[in-house]
């Protein structure tokens, strides 16, 4: 997906929505990620993963890519992992679109996910606050456009770089503050 042109092409369209051509009736896991620009997303997918997803600072990724791994064993209840990689959220460069922009690149990638990675990096607590909002958002829209139909979508939140002697200390007010 496009993310300079803001625009999804038929032939992305075409092959995402194939997909189930390409793996048969083979069980598919999706597990896709959201967070802040330049919070690490495509670094943790690539070692978790072993991908090669490109990393640098700043806005490197722009929209949506996908790569599909086939599982090399029987031991799981899936055949597939399709690992969807998200540029980032509260972009400064969108300006005032940045909102709208993120609300709908969240909802897309919640969406699509059977589990969403939401990634947080360092102690900043209003970069908790900001994420959870926008991925509680669109949990909601997806609930209120899909109301007969039960979402089995999950969320496994991610904090790095975040020292380990004080960590509670500093983000217990953050959790608890209702």
């Amino acid at each position: 997906m496009d993310g300079d042109a803001s625009n999804i092409p038929i032939s992305w369209i075409t092959d995402v929505l194939n997909l189930q051509n390409l793996i048969g009736k083979r069980k598919l896991l999706t597990i896709s990620i959201l967070g802040l620009q330049s919070s690490g997303k495509s670094t943790l997918l690539n070692c978790m993963f072993g991908l090669e997803f490109p990393v640098r600072a700043g806005r490197c990724t722009r929209g949506v890519f996908m790569r599909l791994l086939p599982v090399p064993t029987e031991d799981y209840f899936f055949d597939y992992i399709l690992v969807v990689d998200t540029e980032g959220l509260r972009a400064p460069e969108l300006g005032m679109l940045k909102y709208d922009h993120d609300n709908e690149l969240a909802t897309f990638v919640i969406g699509i996910g059977d589990i969403t990675i939401i990634n947080i990096k360092g102690e900043n607590t209003s970069e908790v606050q900001d994420v959870l909002q926008i991925a509680v958002h669109a949990f909601m829209k997806l609930v209120l456009v899909n109301n007969n139909i039960k979402l089995k979508q999950s969320c496994i939140f991610v904090h790095q770089n975040v020292s380990l002697q004080d960590a509670k200390g500093k983000l217990v007010h953050a959790t608890q503050k209702p």
